[in-house]
């Protein structure tokens, strides 16, 4: 082979490394894009997942204080019945016809 021969398949096997490279360029910065706009959906997913969370742990407040709204009007009607039994025990009974 010659001088020139070789320095032709060096030119050869360059522009073809080159070229490889540039590809790989080019998928490398389309997976880079690709990666940030997957960053950016899961950034906006945790807001919505956040939004979620906050929505839920506001609703279990409502329905607690709900819970705590009846126990006490539950608590209040038994009290009152009490005093109404109470009241129906202490009238002297009245004479029947």
């Amino acid at each position: 082979m010659s001088n020139t021969d070789l320095h032709q398949a060096f030119a050869d096997k360059q522009q073809l490394l080159s070229d490889a490279l540039g590809e790989i360029r080019r998928k490398m910065e389309g997976l880079m894009a690709e990666n940030q706009r997957l960053r950016e959906v899961v950034r906006l997913a945790e807001g919505e997942l956040r939004k979620r969370r906050d929505q839920v742990q506001h609703m279990e407040q409502e329905i607690q204080g709900l819970d705590d709204k009846r126990n006490d009007a539950r608590a209040r009607m038994e009290q009152v019945m009490e005093q109404l039994d109470t009241l129906l025990e202490q009238q002297p009974e009245s004479p029947q016809t």
